[in-house]
C-alpha cells in the first residue's frame, strides 16, 4: 500500500511552513517499525547513527550530556518498555526501504511545500525508540519536520520561534554560529503557557516548523516515532543571515532581525554570496547545520 502523508491542504497553506499542524498517515502496524526490524537497523546503521541515553531528564536539560544507563543499543532497544530510555536511529533512509518509504510519505507533500518554500532537498529519516514517562528537552531543528507517531502516545510542545520572548536572536545566532553544536536552550516555567500541544496517537503526526522549540514527553507505553524532515532555500537563508548577524553584533552594532525588513535582508544576502565565494575560492566552506 502506498504510504503517504495525510494533511488538509487548506490548512497546510494557511500554517506552513511558520506553524505546527496536524496530520494523519497509515504507519502502524507497518513491519519497518516493529522491534525486530529495529534491531536489525541498528546493526546495519554506522554507529555514529545511533545514539541513545537516559530517558530520566528535565525539561530543561541537554539530552546530549544526559548519562548513559549502561546498556547497549540492542539492549536499549529490546528493553524499552522498562530501562528507561531515550534512542535515536539517525539517517534511516541509508537503507533502501526506508529511503522509499520517506519518499512516498513525502511526495504528495513537497509540491505543497515548494509553493512556499522552494528548493526542497536533502530528505532525511529518523526513528525515536523511547521507554515510557521519557522527556526529550526543550530544543530546536533547522529543518522543516513531521513526527509521526506510530506506537504509544507522545505529547509535543511546540513553541512560535517568531516570538522574542521565548526565542531571542542571540540564542539564533549561537545556534546556527555553532553549526547546531549549541543544541540547548533555555526553557522557563513561564513560557509553557504559550505553547502549542499536540496530543499524538498512533496514526497521528505533528508538523514542527523549522527553528521552532519544542519538547516532548512520552505517556504510559513505550513509544515509536517517525521523524521525516527536509531543507529548503528558507532553512538555508535563515542560517546565513543569523550567521551575518552574529558577526555584526560581534562589531557592537544592534542588528534587524531576519524576515523584519526584506531589504536589510537582500543586501546581507548579497554580502554573505560574494564572501561565501570568497572562501569557496580558498577552499574554506561556512559551517553546515544539521539536527543534533
Amino acid at each position: 500500500m502506498n504510504q503517504r502523508l495525510l494533511v488538509d491542504n487548506e490548512v497546510v497553506m494557511s500554517h506552513y511552513p511558520n506553524r505546527p499542524f496536524l496530520a494523519r498517515h497509515n504507519l502502524v502496524g507497518h513491519p519497518l517499525f516493529e522491534i525486530p526490524r529495529l534491531l536489525e537497523v541498528e546493526k546495519a546503521l554506522p554507529a555514529r547513527k545511533v545514539s541513545y541515553v537516559t530517558g530520566k531528564v528535565g525539561v530543561n536539560e541537554d539530552k546530549y550530556q544526559a548519562p548513559p544507563t549502561g546498556l547497549s543499543a540492542e539492549e536499549t532497544i529490546r528493553r524499552i518498555r522498562d530501562c528507561e530510555s531515550w534512542l535515536v536511529l539517525k539517517n534511516v533512509e541509508l537503507i533502501p526501504e526506508y529511503r522509499e518509504l520517506l519518499a512516498e510519505l513525502l511526495g504528495t507533500f513537497t509540491p505543497l511545500a515548494e509553493v512556499s518554500t522552494p528548493g526542497v532537498r536533502q530528505l532525511e529519516a529518523w526513528i525515536f525508540v523511547t521507554s515510557p514517562r521519557s522527556i526529550s528537552p526543550y530544543h530546536l531543528d533547522p529543518e522543516h519536520n513531521f513526527l509521526l507517531q506510530v506506537h504509544g502516545n507522545k505529547v509535543v510542545h511546540v513553541f512560535d520561534a517568531d516570538d522574542p520572548g521565548i526565542l531571542t536572536d542571540m540564542e539564533l545566532e549561537d545556534y546556527y554560529t555553532s553549526g547546531g553544536t549549541i543544541a540547548k536552550l533555555e526553557f522557563k516555567d513561564a513560557y509553557q503557557q504559550k505553547a502549542r500541544t499536540f496530543a499524538l496517537k498512533p496514526g497521528e503526526g505533528v508538523h514542527i516548523p523549522y527553528k521552532a522549540p519544542h519538547w516532548v514527553q512520552v505517556e504510559d507505553e513505550f513509544s515509536i516515532s517517525f521523524s521525516i524532515t527536509f531543507f529548503s532555500n528558507l532553512c538555508d537563508r535563515q542560517a546565513r543571515l543569523y550567521r551575518f548577524n552574529s558577526q555584526v553584533r560581534k562589531l557592537g552594532l544592534n542588528p534587524v532581525s531576519p524576515g523584519q525588513s526584506a531589504l536589510r535582508d537582500a543586501v546581507k544576502d548579497r554580502l554573505i554570496s560574494g564572501y561565501l565565494k570568497t572562501r569557496k575560492m580558498f577552499g574554506k566552506k561556512a559551517p553546515a547545520v544539521r539536527q543534533y
